[in-house]
């Protein structure tokens, strides 16, 4: 018994063969397991998308049609069962926006990184909002090696080109810049679950108002009214066409800002949360004048100065990225002074020379009151019952009390016959106020619209012999605009000033819901005035009283600019009727010329005395965009032209080569985008796939598909498996430990 103890051996249990049977039937097991679980993700990271972009009903669609688009985004669109067109609506994963001011002026470039989810291949449009007055330069989308380039083109031509392309099978597309704040452009074919990359360079301007400069960027999404009485797409309204007057319109109250994105029986879209987007802000700033105080009202900032003079900085954001779940806002403060200051920059291109001036009046404590002669015509037509006759009632009623002793006025009321006051302007007593007082509150709205009489009335009314002859003729115009004949009242105005060198200044008040914004505007600039709208009761104190002071307080008037005209033969100076410069708005004044301007006179006019100042130009302070600026000065100009009489097809033409030669859109040109394959070798075609799907597969995360939670999930069944398989190891470890402890014990070692 003892030596059957003795001969006892130690068991390796862990490397029986039973073991090492039950050890693989349990890993083939596992891996069964594991593997159908990874195929079962694999499916679902597969179809879900597919399943996505399929699905017609959203899970929180959109059930108005009032979406406005307030930030860039590609809207995608398919067909749902039924044919119905859904969109959805995709925004950038990353928006890197760089941008250059200089003075009024911001060049931007704006690249922008969106993500087609699905997993199959679909048309979208890229919209982009744009401030008035903004100017598109270039537009590059690239689709992995695809890329389309957008070019100003005249309209014949492109059209022609873009049939050219549609037939060879290429990606082409029309672009368009709708009222001028909406830059839209279709792209065909994005494939499934690729990158697109938008880079849009423009111009826009810079605001500026009691001193404050500000800056305006859109980056986020927010959903806007939209009245049922509009049923028109943006590709469907007419290029630089005036907009309707209120006769035109329905009695809808409630307006399109700015216009209506989307018809009444728009699809519907699919707004999904901007809150992962991610963005990044680069700013040189340079004012041309010392500057203060810059801050962001909607962003944390850090800025730094590039010299000791107080107008130029550098500012970014105080983070790397930031969420784009808001506009950026930057502002700036002018350094008070009692004196206009004057900024310049310059731009050379294709051997010509471009300079904007840009005139900011002093602080308005030292404003003067000036003695005037002003009449005021008030509309009494028919479209002008109800709520707009009580509103030009109002402001003329307040107006009148902002009169001063300085100060000769008339009435002059019209519908299909004028009615006046007086026969000619009278000096603003206490009496004579009085009476006019009770003329306003007998006017009732009637009849037609004749304006052409008035306004001639007010032109060539003789004054108050009383009255200064240095008093300022002003003719304030309240009225809906509810005309046709636009162009005849504005030939009226400029054969006044260019025929019968009359000095005036045309000032128009818009009055009620849908004033023709198109008339004010251009009939106070032919008459070198400005405007004001005011659209309901509420307003009509603040904005007539604000509009009343600053035309009593003009900081300049009559400003002339003097060049030396040995050198500066060849001249292009825009606008060509410089308007007066007020307290609290700047003036800017764009210039073309042949050789490098190193100074200008300005001869003006104060309240109290002649001004004169000599301005030296530093061509060091270049600035991008100038020319542009210019251009579209030009043009507006030559279209202008046309309302006085000037030849069609040499102002067309003159149109055309101004566009093409700054790249600037017209009435006359297009900006059509067409598909252009670069040729490049296998080698670097396969290196740019591998960079796109790494970019896809750091993107995505910033997507909506929500695959992370499901990779995740696959990750956690994986580590499950081998965890599994390591305990059925370990038991094999126990069972052989205890096989050798009682073998030990046994044998009594």
């Amino acid at each position: 018994m003892f030596t059957a103890k003795k001969n006892l051996q130690i068991i390796d249990y862990q490397n029986s063969y039973y073991c090492r049977q039950q050890r693989k039937k349990r890993r083939y097991k596992w891996l069964k397991i594991s593997l159908l679980f990874l195929l079962i993700i694999s499916l679902a990271l597969f179809f879900v998308p597919f399943a996505q972009s399929n699905q017609l009903d959203f899970e929180k669609p959109i059930k108005h049609d009032n979406a406005f688009i307030h930030g860039p985004q590609l809207i995608f669109e398919n067909l749902n069962k039924s044919q119905n067109p859904v969109m959805r609506a995709s925004f950038p994963v990353d928006i890197e926006a760089n941008i250059e001011i200089n003075g009024l002026v911001a060049y931007l470039e704006i690249k922008q990184t969106f993500i087609n989810p699905y997993a199959i291949a679909l048309a979208a449009k890229y919209q982009f909002p744009l401030p008035e007055n903004s100017a598109v330069k270039q537009l590059r989308i690239k689709i992995g090696d695809t890329e389309i380039i957008g070019e100003i083109m005249e309209k014949k031509a492109a059209k022609v080109l873009y049939q050219k392309a549609k037939k060879q099978g290429r990606k082409a597309s029309l672009v368009e810049q709708h009222r001028p704040n909406l830059f839209t452009n279709k792209i065909a074919n994005i494939p499934a679950q690729s990158t697109v990359v938008v880079t849009l360079k423009f111009i826009m301007p810079i605001s500026f108002s009691n001193d404050k400069f500000t800056l305006q960027l859109p980056l986020a999404i927010t959903d806007r009214y939209q009245p049922k009485s509009a049923s028109y797409l943006p590709e469907q309204l007419p290029e630089h066409a005036p907009e309707q007057s209120p006769a035109h319109k329905h009695s809808n109250n409630k307006l399109p800002e700015p216009f209506n994105l989307l018809a009444t029986r728009s699809p519907t879209i699919n707004t999904r949360s901007v809150a992962r987007s991610q963005s990044s802000i680069n700013i040189a700033l340079n004012s041309g004048i010392p500057i203060t105080a810059i801050f962001s009202g909607s962003h944390k900032i850090q800025s730094r100065a590039v010299n000791s003079e107080q107008n130029a900085y550098f500012i970014t954001l105080n983070k790397a990225h930031v969420v784009s779940n808001k506009n950026f806002a930057l502002s700036w403060q002018l350094v008070a002074s009692n004196q206009p200051q004057v900024s310049s920059f310059t731009q050379e291109v294709s051997g010509e020379h471009y300079t904007l001036l840009t005139f900011f009046p002093p602080k308005t404590a030292i404003a003067q009151v000036i003695a005037r002669d002003i009449i005021f015509i008030i509309d009494t037509s028919g479209s002008m019952q109800g709520g707009s006759m009580e509103q030009a009632k109002a402001s003329l009623q307040l107006a009148l009390l902002q009169l001063n002793h300085k100060d000769s006025f008339n009435i002059i009321a019209f519908d299909n016959e004028p009615e006046l006051l007086f026969p000619i302007t009278q000096m603003a007593s206490t009496q004579n106020i009085n009476k006019a007082q009770h003329f306003i509150d007998d006017l009732n709205a009637d009849g037609g619209t004749e304006m052409y009489q008035p306004l001639s009335n007010a032109l060539m009314m003789k004054r108050d012999k009383v009255q200064s002859v240095k008093a300022i003729r002003q003719i304030v115009f309240i009225t809906d605009g509810a005309v046709a004949n636009e162009f005849e009242l504005m030939q009226l105005l400029n054969t006044a000033q260019e025929n019968f060198r009359l000095n005036f200044r045309l000032y128009t008040v818009g009055i009620g819901a849908a004033p023709n914004g198109y008339f004010m505007k251009k009939a106070a600039q032919f008459g070198r005035g400005s405007y004001v709208f005011i659209q309901n009761q509420n307003e009509v104190q603040q904005k007539m009283s604000h509009f009343m002071t600053k035309i009593s307080q003009p900081a300049l008037t009559n400003i002339t600019l003097i060049l030396d005209n040995q050198v500066h033969q060849q001249v292009e100076i825009y606008p060509k009727k410089i308007p007066d410069l007020y307290f609290g708005e700047p003036l800017q004044i764009a210039i073309k010329s042949q050789f490098p301007i190193t100074s200008v006179q300005l001869t003006a006019e104060t309240v109290s005395s002649p001004f004169y100042k000599q301005l030296m130009i530093d061509e060091r302070q270049s600035s991008k965009g100038i020319s542009s600026l210019w251009a579209r000065r030009k043009i507006e100009s030559l279209l202008d032209s046309l309302i006085v009489g000037a030849n069609k097809e040499k102002v067309k033409s003159q149109v055309i080569a101004t566009s093409l030669n700054h790249q600037i859109i017209s009435p006359y040109t297009s900006f059509i985008a067409i598909e252009k394959q670069p040729e490049i070798s296998s080698l670097l075609a396969k290196n740019n796939t591998m960079q796109a799907h790494k970019s896809l597969l750091v993107a995505m995360p910033q997507t909506s598909l929500d695959w992370q939670l499901q990779f995740l999930a696959g990750i956690a069944l994986m580590l499950l498996s081998l965890v599994l398989m390591k305990v059925s190891d370990l038991t094999c470890l126990h069972n052989t430990w205890l096989a050798n402890r009682y073998l030990k014990r046994v044998s009594g070692r």
